[in-house]
């Protein structure tokens, strides 16, 4: 009976520990599977933290790439799992930008830099030594490949980006250029016309001058020693010089546009009261075509229809447009 109750005991005593057996290779799985997803959380938070920092660096050196490609492989090595023995290098063109004791390996990964299909770089991280117990494809993490991958896409991106905005800044500082110099130039010709219409002014006024001073003393001396016809020729002459002399004929040929030469000339004359006969001898015309030119001219200031003489309108219009002027 001892025996028998000995045995049972020791069998219940074999079926706990195998009990207790699987309970402890339970937990031993479990802590194991946990440290293996804790691993894999710090590496997808180094993995984001590095596209972040390369964010960053792209807003705070946007118009600097060399800065900013320096800036991001200095912070590839602390990306990747044994981030102790990490160092890079990007290759953009013919510039180079590695991190501080920067050395090749055996143990390489690299990912093309590329741009409107064309491969312009490369982004590599090496790695001096590993774990012994490394072997077959190496220390790299799947995902670290896809990282190095995102890398060089994102710099891609951005550095084109820059030299896009950079061109587009250099087109801006063109445009402000030319403008400027145009606008200098606009200045400049502006100061060259303001000294024109000085210079016009001044021999007008020179011109009106010698009229008054020098032309007309001797055209009066012709009217007072002529007579017959030709003094109506010295007459006519003195009063187109005065016409001249002010500013009547100029006033007519700019305020009525529509009138020809001849019509202001005729109109002078008008002004000065000869008659439709002695215009008609003095230009060695016809009457019927002064008459015409008469028409043409109150037509052209809007008489057609108007009692209103044009001897007074001419005399009355152009001295209200003087005294307006005074």
């Amino acid at each position: 009976m001892v025996k028998q109750t000995s045995r049972a005991g020791l069998e219940a005593e074999v079926v706990a520990l195998r009990r207790r057996v699987r309970e402890l290779e339970g937990q031993t799985r479990s802590h194991q599977v946990q440290s293996e997803i804790e691993l894999a959380l710090r590496e997808r938070v180094k993995e984001l933290d590095c596209l972040y920092t390369i964010s960053k660096l792209r807003e705070v050196h946007f118009n600097d790439p060399d800065r900013f490609l320096q800036g991001v492989v200095g912070c590839l090595p602390r990306s990747w799992q044994y981030s102790e023995q990490a160092s890079a290098r990007i290759t953009y063109g013919d510039q180079t930008y590695v991190t501080e004791r920067f050395a090749t390996s055996v143990w390489r990964m690299d990912a093309e830099i590329m741009e409107d299909g064309q491969k312009i770089g490369s982004v590599e991280v090496y790695y001096a030594k590993v774990a012994s117990s490394v072997s077959g494809d190496g220390p790299w993490l799947p995902e670290e490949y896809a990282l190095i991958a995102a890398v060089a896409e994102q710099v891609g991106n951005v550095v084109k980006h820059m030299k896009v905005e950079a061109a587009l800044q250099a087109a801006h500082k063109q445009i402000q250029k030319e403008h400027e110099a145009l606008s200098e130039s606009n200045m400049a010709l502006r100061a060259v016309l303001s000294q024109l219409e000085e210079e016009k002014r001044e021999i007008k006024l020179a011109i009106l001058s010698n009229i008054q001073k020098i032309i007309m003393p001797i055209v009066y001396e012709l009217e007072l020693e002529v007579t017959g016809r030709q003094r109506s020729y010295i007459t006519l002459l003195r009063q187109n010089l005065q016409d001249i002399a002010s500013p009547f004929f100029h006033e007519m040929a700019r305020v009525h546009l529509e009138l020809t030469p001849v019509e202001i000339a005729i109109c002078t004359m008008i002004r000065n009261g000869l008659s439709t006969k002695e215009i008609a001898q003095l230009r060695r015309i016809s009457t019927a075509t002064v008459r015409r030119h008469r028409e043409n001219v109150r037509r052209k200031l809007g008489l057609t229809n108007s009692k209103t003489n044009l001897v007074t309108f001419l005399q009355r219009s152009f001295s209200e447009r003087e005294s307006q002027r005074g």
